[in-house]
Order: structure tokens, then C-alpha cells, then sequence
């Protein structure tokens, strides 16, 4: 199941967000949700995002959870994320990331699982979506993009 050792946070930027379509589909509830980045590359697949290793700041949330909690927290999702499919190939992977978030003492940097695309050649169609907006005194890439089509139901996707 890849559980890493004191691991015990998401970060998600795409239809996982709060208020997303799959914002309500997290089994457990968090301890906290935090607005974050990661150093990675972003592109919009239309109805949801994707992301690759890159150097652009991606805007997120961080969600929190307690240890105990992550095993279940990592079936479900990776069940949405189309993750560990063996017998098809995964849609995307699960990594570590340095997600940095503020509180109140300043930036802080936190070990956290995110869902990267699995193969990258999908993303030959995809429109990279560039920094565009500033959160923590950076330039942030962010989805949805102006342009993103975000879906309201599971038929829209």
C-alpha cells in the first residue's frame, strides 16, 4: 500500500479540493485543510488536472489527517486516483512531496503523498496551465485554470 512512516497528509490540487466534485469523497475527515504549494508542473486534462516533476510553484490544499487514519484515507483515494491498478496500468502515482504551507510562525514544510500523472505521454493533448496568480509571495499555477472546464457532476467529466 506504500504507506510511508509518519507520512499523514494529502496534498491535492485538482477535483480532491474542497468544494470540488470529489471534494466529498474522503473517508475520513481531516484534521485540518490548508491552502499549500509544491515545486511540479501542471497541466489541465479538461475536466481535471495532472501533474509532472517541474520547477513551477503549484497551489493546492494541504489536508491533514491522524496517522491511524491514513491507511483507510490511502485505499479510497487511491481507488479514485486510479492508482495501484495493476492489471490496466495506474492513471496516476502516488509520491512523497514537500508541500509548504504558512502558520503562524511563517513557511513551514511538510512531507505529504500527492498524485502525479503515471504516463506522461497522456499529457501530449494537455494544456500546461502557467503561473498566474500569487499565494505566499510567489507566482502559483493553479487549477482551475480561467480557461478550465470544471465539471459540476460525474456525467460532465
Amino acid at each position: 500500500m506504500n504507506l510511508q512512516e509518519n507520512v499523514s497528509a494529502f496534498f491535492v490540487y485538482g477535483t480532491l479540493k474542497f468544494g470540488q466534485l470529489r471534494g466529498g469523497l474522503w473517508p475520513c475527515k481531516p484534521q485540518s485543510i490548508e491552502p499549500a504549494v509544491v515545486l511540479a508542473k501542471l497541466f489541465d486534462l479538461g475536466s481535471y488536472p495532472a501533474i509532472t516533476p517541474g520547477t513551477d510553484w503549484v497551489f493546492g490544499e494541504l489536508w491533514k489527517f491522524r496517522l491511524e487514519d491514513m491507511a483507510r484515507t490511502i485505499i479510497v483515494l487511491d481507488q479514485i486516483e486510479g492508482c495501484q491498478e495493476l492489471a490496466k496500468g495506474n492513471e496516476y502515482d502516488r509520491r512523497v512531496v514537500d508541500a509548504e504551507h504558512q502558520n503562524s510562525t511563517g513557511f513551514r514544510s511538510q512531507k505529504a503523498f500527492a498524485y502525479f500523472i503515471a504516463d506522461p505521454k497522456v499529457l501530449s493533448f494537455a494544456k500546461p496551465i502557467p503561473p498566474f496568480l500569487t499565494a505566499f509571495d510567489r507566482w502559483v499555477a493553479a487549477w482551475p485554470a480561467p480557461s478550465s472546464k470544471v465539471p459540476k457532476s460525474f456525467s460532465e467529466e
